[in-house]
């Protein structure tokens, strides 16, 4: 009779296994099965999928270098006049121009000044360069290019030189709105003060952060004289060799680099 029990009792724990053996092998089946299904890589015409292939793993960390770009090149990106009405595509735009947005993407000179890419004096309002001079704006301001409905804000980097410059812009180092008689101006007001350069300020660039000694011990209040142009309002200064950086005090970053 205890034969008889220990055998009956057996039976129902195996029973019991292959029950909750079966969903784990059939699982693992399927998942054997979705690791190993073949894909048909390329394009279907007839559908528009697109598919590569393989399955790329991400990267543990990015391989792609950002180079960013230097604050004379950023401020000529934003000096550059932009189309304010949207593109009609590849096709014949305003103004009587063909415009074609892949190959037409205007090369932006490295260290050209902006005052030379614009040909005119420039003004700086809410952030953003219009071009003023002897013409209207509306007669400075390019055709529209670019994929159809883009203007020249949204125009995609891939075909526009100044936005591409502009996207790999940290938002802190966006040039502040200064035109260059007011950049002169407080570097020569900063460079006719008293303080001393800061031998360890050479390094500093637009979004970098000021050390503690820094901050407590070199940086200092803007002189009076430029206290009154807007855009430098609650801001100091930390005197580099050859060139004034101005930092948010709050944050101790800096915001903006003038060199003479």
């Amino acid at each position: 009779m205890k034969h008889l029990h220990h055998h009956l009792m057996l039976a129902t724990a195996l029973a019991a296994g292959m029950i909750v053996a079966a969903p784990l092998a059939s699982g693992q089946v399927r998942a054997e099965e979705s690791a190993t299904v073949t894909t048909n890589p390329g394009f279907k015409p007839d559908t528009g999928q697109i598919n590569p292939g393989v399955t790329k793993q991400a990267p543990s960390q990015s391989t792609e270098v950002i180079k960013l770009p230097t604050p004379e090149e950023v401020r000529a990106a934003k000096m550059m006049p932009v189309s304010t009405q949207p593109s009609l595509g590849n096709g014949p735009q305003a103004g009587g121009a063909n415009s074609n947005a892949v190959n037409a993407a205007p090369a932006l000179p490295a260290q050209q000044p902006a005052a030379a890419i614009t040909g005119a004096a420039s003004s700086e309002i809410g952030g953003t360069v219009s071009p003023v001079g002897s013409g209207s704006s509306a007669a400075a301001e390019p055709p529209p290019s670019g994929p159809i409905g883009s203007t020249g804000q949204t125009e995609p980097a891939k075909f526009s030189k100044r936005n591409d410059i502009l996207d790999r812009v940290p938002i802190m180092a966006m040039p502040l709105p200064l035109s260059d008689q007011q950049r002169q101006q407080i570097y020569q007001a900063v460079m006719a003060d008293k303080s001393q350069p800061a031998a360890d300020a050479d390094a500093l660039a637009p979004a970098s952060e000021l050390s503690t000694n820094q901050a407590l011990n070199e940086m200092h209040e803007l002189p009076a004289s430029v206290r009154d142009i807007a855009a430098t309002k609650g801001l100091k200064y930390v005197k580099a060799k050859g060139k004034v950086l101005l930092v948010t005090p709050s944050t101790r970053t800096v915001i903006e680099q003038i060199t003479s």
